[in-house]
């Protein structure tokens, strides 16, 4: 196996051939939520036939462990030894997409677990998870002097584009002094736009040229590979919008002449309008994103990331804010990743103290059945231990999109559930968490249809379990019309002011409000082979 830009080396494509290996490209994008996929289409490589999903990114953080490993015993003065004492306590932490919640990180925890960077029993204290675009601030504002710029009440918004996507976020510089601390203004944007889909619509593009010249596969593919690395490494970032037309070296000699083609001398001519056209989709996406984020107004917009080094994406992001007094500053540093250095900032520094929640969450709760409520006929009813006559399927929200919450903060819904004996099992409780994607206001409307199907924008987040053995004694004896019940009353509470959410169970006895630890069981990834 071979990995990263070895992958792509000659000799590593040469072996790969000989022996049958087959190459796996952005296989992030099929991690990537459904909601993300739906904005943009772009086609997926299906992966080879008996390899999971799970399997790759296993592989590949492998392969970055290992690397890290012999790095650091090389570099760091008895490094082998510090190594060996230090490493099975070390916090690793994982930078993704603004748009990737608790089932890709559950999916990313498992991986980097099989892959040995953590063990089973630390892998939730000890894995932590950042957005790529909150870490690409934290490298804005400490690898740079923007930090000294940064006047309290100031509104920016970073852009963190990426390969695969386009992160966008909009902060509020809350204070400057003892130390930075930045608010988070509203639920960040991911988007699919990116290099890749530059490189993508490129690669369509050259195909149709291919197609129509006759040639074995073996010329076609050779062609195909040359084509694509120029462009990828030379004409994607020299590329501004204006100038002569670009030459794209496909490999084919001097001998290679197809004049209708443009294609001269094994290389094909391209015209400054149809390489713009490879960018168009992915740039405008991205500005829109941008825009989106601007509704307090906007100062500064800081453009990092891969994509983000593109003169062109540059120029038109220019031209469309400049005029708005709000300035443009591309950060980047040629020995540094934004992202990767970013995430080691913000694990000691955590200077982002709040955050907007991307989404709404709640759960399913019943209601009273109304018979005259249209609403309410065609659904499956039940007569409850209290003798009320009930249907299921309704939204009971704790928390709403685009709410700012501190880090220490934790919003609470209150629920009860009943039992008709004073000794229920209670050592596997679980709750089911559901967040809200769509438009508009959701605090009173059906989370279920009548089909017992969720509502449309409504998805099953994760599910939240306890042990609340020692709950029992807070167990209510009812009178109700069937006779005697108990009841259990308690409150889901819920934190999103980390990058990771957190959720946990609260319930009172004796005058005391007592926590219970709980366990978040992310939904099932709907990847297939994972």
């Amino acid at each position: 196996m071979s990995f990263g830009a070895e992958a792509a080396l000659p000799d590593t494509e040469d072996r790969a051939e000989d022996e049958g290996w087959k190459l796996v490209r952005h296989f992030k994008f099929h991690l990537h939520p459904s909601e993300i996929r739906r904005h943009q289409n772009l086609s997926l490589e299906s992966l080879p036939s008996g390899l999971s999903l799970i399997q790759i990114y296993t592989d590949y953080m492998t392969y970055l462990l290992n690397h890290t490993k012999n790095f650091f015993c090389d570099h760091i003065l008895n490094g082998t030894r510090v190594w060996e004492l230090y490493h099975h306590d070390m916090t690793v932490v994982l930078a993704h997409p603004n748009g990737w919640g608790i089932r890709e990180q559950g999916f990313l925890r498992r991986a980097a677990t099989n892959a040995g960077f953590v063990t089973r029993a630390n892998a939730h204290s000890n894995i932590q998870f950042v957005s790529e675009a909150e870490a690409s601030v934290h490298f804005c504002m400490f690898h740079s002097d923007l930090h000294e710029h940064m006047n309290m009440g100031v509104y920016f918004v970073v852009c963190d584009a990426g390969g695969s996507t386009t992160d966008t976020t909009a902060y509020y510089v809350k204070q400057t002094y003892p130390t930075l601390e930045l608010d988070e203004t509203k639920a960040s944007a991911c988007v699919q736009a990116g290099g890749v889909s530059v490189d993508a619509e490129f690669h369509q593009y050259l195909c149709s040229i291919l197609d129509q010249i006759d040639l074995s596969e073996d010329q076609r593919n050779e062609f195909i590979r040359s084509g694509s690395r120029d462009f990828e490494e030379n004409v994607k970032k020299a590329f501004v919008g204006t100038g002569e037309e670009f030459r794209i070296n496909l490999g084919g000699g001097r001998s290679m002449n197809y004049p209708n083609l443009h294609i001269s001398r094994g290389k094909l001519a391209l015209t400054n309008g149809t390489i713009s056209s490879f960018f168009n989709e992915s740039v405008e996406i991205a500005i829109e994103s941008i825009r989106q984020q601007m509704d307090k107004g906007c100062e500064h917009v800081l453009l990092v990331g891969g994509f983000g080094e593109s003169l062109y994406l540059r120029k038109m992001v220019n031209s469309h804010f400049s005029g708005a007094r709000c300035s443009i500053t591309v950060t980047s540093d040629p020995n540094a990743k934004a992202v990767a250095d970013g995430s080691v900032l913000w694990c000691a520094k955590r200077t982002v103290v709040s955050r907007a929640t991307r989404m709404a969450y709640g759960i399913e709760i019943l209601t009273a059945y109304d018979r005259n409520n249209v609403d309410h006929c065609g659904r499956k009813t039940s007569i409850q231990l209290d003798g009320i006559e009930k249907v299921s399927g309704f939204w009971s929200q704790i928390v709403s999109k685009d709410t700012v919450m501190e880090a220490n903060e934790a919003l609470r819904g209150e629920y009860h559930r009943s039992y008709d004996n004073s000794n229920p099992a209670l050592g596997n409780f679980s709750v089911t968490l559901y967040g809200y994607k769509g438009a508009g206001s959701n605090t009173n409307t059906w989370l279920m249809n009548k089909n017992d199907c969720l509502e449309k924008g409504f998805e099953e987040v994760c599910q939240i379990q306890a042990d609340l053995s020692g709950m029992r004694k807070g167990l209510k004896k009812q009178k109700g019309t069937k006779g005697k019940y108990y009841r259990l009353d308690f409150k889901v509470a819920i934190q999103f002011g980390d990058t990771e959410m957190k959720a946990f169970l609260e319930w009172e006895h004796g005058g005391k409000t007592f926590t219970g630890p709980a366990e978040i069981l992310p939904n099932e990834l709907s990847v297939t082979t994972v």
